[in-house]
């Protein structure tokens, strides 16, 4: 039986667009069949870094935004802030485009899968305090992405493979497992289009809706 990655028919785009701002430095990137012909990255946040990479991005390029065909969005996991102006961002293309550009979307851990060659069982991500994301699942395929208390990701998949977040650490975590989410680390669209889904509009990842502490009609006095 032949593998998924020789059933899956590639999609013929001149320019496709990568837009990633689920890890810091934020990356954007014009993908090939198997590799990529230039990727940006920036240290803000996407607010202002989005942007610059982009417009760094087409820079002695011979074509610009109103040539892109397709867009690879990411979803997340990352900074709920940074997805919806990076999904905002995307729209604006997708409009102006009218039509024109394809839309694709991956989540994150599941393109962190391809930036290995390692035998790996299962990747984590931190998620809200005390949480983290695991996402277990052949590699270079659309994965599972379950929600566990930290404690429970840990004790049941000692081997994962760890992302980093935008805070410091509260756990230890060796060296060596530890991965580096890096484009350059993925073999462009043959990578991309294995861990993604076509969508008519770009979508933040939320596995978990947000949660408030209710009001208790009292206001604390000043002191």
């Amino acid at each position: 039986m032949p593998d998924q990655e020789s059933t899956i028919k590639m999609p013929n785009f001149q320019l496709p667009l990568v837009v990633d701002v689920s890890s810091s430095p934020l990356q954007v990137g014009i993908p090939q069949p198997n590799g990529w012909l230039r990727i940006e990255t920036d240290p803000e946040q996407a607010m202002e870094g989005l942007f610059r990479a982009t417009q760094n991005l087409f820079q002695d390029q011979p074509d610009d935004l109103n040539a892109i065909d397709a867009v690879y969005y990411c979803c997340g996991p990352g900074s709920t802030l940074s997805l919806r102006l990076a999904a905002a961002f995307v729209k604006t293309l997708l409009w102006e485009a009218k039509g024109r550009i394809s839309l694709f979307q991956y989540n994150a851990l599941d393109l962190a899968a391809c930036m290995t060659k390692e035998s790996i069982n299962s990747i984590q991500a931190p998620f809200r305090m005390g949480k983290r994301f695991v996402r277990t699942g052949k590699v270079r395929a659309i994965g599972q992405k379950n929600v566990l208390l930290e404690e429970d990701a840990l004790e049941k998949y000692p081997q994962s493979l760890h992302l980093l977040g935008p805070r410091a650490i509260a756990i230890e975590i060796s060296e060596a497992q530890i991965l580096k989410y890096d484009l350059n680390s993925v073999n462009g669209l043959t990578d991309l289009n294995l861990v993604s889904e076509t969508a008519e509009q770009p979508a933040p990842y939320s596995p978990e809706p947000m949660t408030f502490k209710k009001w208790e009609g009292v206001i604390p006095a000043k002191k």
